[in-house]
């Protein structure tokens, strides 16, 4: 009575020491070793009083130290596994770190995490054996079971087996589909709100080859805190995922144009000022093209401010079929002006680009009845092309383009006019600006 009495306490000092101590207590940073602190606090529990090793039942009882041991060996796995899936972050990587802390700890042949909810899109990520195992049809199978369980008063995790299935009928349902050994547990996500209940998220399956296999209640309250942590860092990862994705969709709308869709003032100011000092490091040149709808305001008082918008949408379509270059924007620079940079490009292909432009609102036909230069909607434009150099800025190009723009007007709209000192040949190797003797100023009616 005395030896089980004294074999009773080390398991109640075991657990009580376990109970308090902490992750960075247990495990250092190098591996599984133990630290001089914990081996010092453990030692008395592991050592045999004289008087149980004078018992002639002392073989007895250090096998029952030995399986003290095992179960320290045993919670510094569970401890290690348990801090290397916190150190993860992404949850397709959570997913791999998962798989294989199951595999090792259980020595499973096949570890399966399994999600549902269209707006978790996650997918089983299947160990090495050759097993393929349907999501849908496995989460289905699942569902059926656990209610099943439910019924008969048993909680998770569901261990499927030969010996449940006596007890469990349904059990047969899942193991006609996966033979072995399986110890299914679901996973869910924490709360989002004060009040909520957890939300299912999907099932963790771990089998073994080995239709004999049993699953103690050890392991099956091992999994379960392993699956908790689990799903803790599920949790976390595809929060961090949802901020991530809401910055960037509001980073988006903070640069886009609501109107058109395309880049707007602020995008611009930023992408202009970029390419401005890219291009000036490498000596290349960029052209500059402002867009203004012909007689807009006339459009507006005649069809209205709503057909006006629709009208801004049609020409902002046409711009984007003309620019295909991924670096290339197109920004809505005004009310009814638009900004074209294209940088590494020579004045003759910013005139293209114009010209292209010109044709494809041509084809368009958008009806304005109003116009003084024709029946249909018409864009006059401005082009200036530089090579960005110590001696000058930005503001500089930005002021010739708009310029050009001015002139284009003055000679009658729905033209394309190219500023004479701000025009760079494709042909000149230097990329210096021409004399201005014969720098010409184009314009296209």
């Amino acid at each position: 009575m005395y030896y089980n009495t004294s074999l009773n306490n080390k398991f109640t000092q075991l657990q009580t020491f376990f109970s308090g101590l902490k992750l960075s207590e247990i495990v250092t940073q190098a591996g599984s070793k133990l630290t001089p602190p914990i081996k010092k606090k453990l030692s008395p529990i592991f050592v045999p009083s004289s008087r149980m090793a004078a018992c002639p039942n002392s073989n007895h009882n250090l096998g029952h130290v030995q399986q003290l041991q095992q179960l320290l060996q045993q919670q510094i796995r569970l401890r290690e596994s348990i801090q290397r899936i916190r150190q993860v972050l992404d949850v397709h990587h959570i997913h791999r770190v998962a798989v294989q802390e199951l595999m090792d700890f259980f020595k499973a042949d096949w570890v399966f995490i399994l999600g549902q909810g269209p707006s978790l899109s996650t997918r089983g990520e299947p160990s090495l054996h050759p097993l393929v195992m349907d999501q849908s049809a496995a989460l289905k199978t699942y569902l059926a079971l656990e209610t099943a369980a439910a019924a008969q008063g048993q909680l998770c995790p569901i261990a499927v087996d030969g010996q449940t299935l006596q007890q469990m009928p349904m059990c047969q349902d899942w193991l006609g589909q996966y033979p072995g050994s399986w110890l299914l547990v679901p996973i869910s996500l924490i709360p989002t709100h004060q009040g909520d209940g957890e939300t299912s998220w999907g099932l963790v399956a771990i089998g073994r080859q080995d239709e004999s296999s049993r699953w103690t209640l050890a392991q099956q309250e091992h999994v379960q805190i392993l699956v908790d942590e689990i799903a803790i860092a599920l949790d976390h990862s595809l929060r961090q995922e949802k901020l991530k994705q809401d910055k960037q969709e509001l980073q988006a709308l903070a640069l886009t144009d609501s109107l058109t869709g395309l880049s707007n003032r602020r995008q611009f100011d930023h992408y202009f000022a970029a390419e401005w000092q890219r291009l000036a490091r490498e000596r290349q040149p960029l052209t500059l093209i402002l867009c203004d709808i012909d007689y807009f305001k006339r459009y507006n008082d005649y069809y209205g401010h709503p057909t006006g918008d629709i009208c801004l949408a049609q020409v902002s379509d046409v711009l984007m079929k003309c620019i295909r270059r991924p670096a290339d924007l197109i920004a809505r620079y005004g009310g009814e002006e638009f900004a074209v940079v294209l940088p590494n490009t020579h004045t003759e292909g910013g005139h293209k680009v114009a010209r292209a432009i010109k044709q494809q609102l041509a084809e368009a036909a958008l009806p304005h009845e109003t116009s003084h230069v024709g029946t249909t909607v018409t864009l006059t434009m401005g082009i200036a092309t530089v090579v960005p150099q110590p001696q000058l800025n930005l503001q500089n190009l930005l002021e010739a383009a708009d310029l050009a723009l001015y002139h284009a007007k003055q000679q009658g709209r729905d033209r394309i006019y190219v500023h004479a000192h701000y025009c760079v040949r494709e042909d000149d190797p230097t990329h210096n600006k021409l004399p201005k003797s014969i720098q010409p100023s184009l314009s296209d009616s």
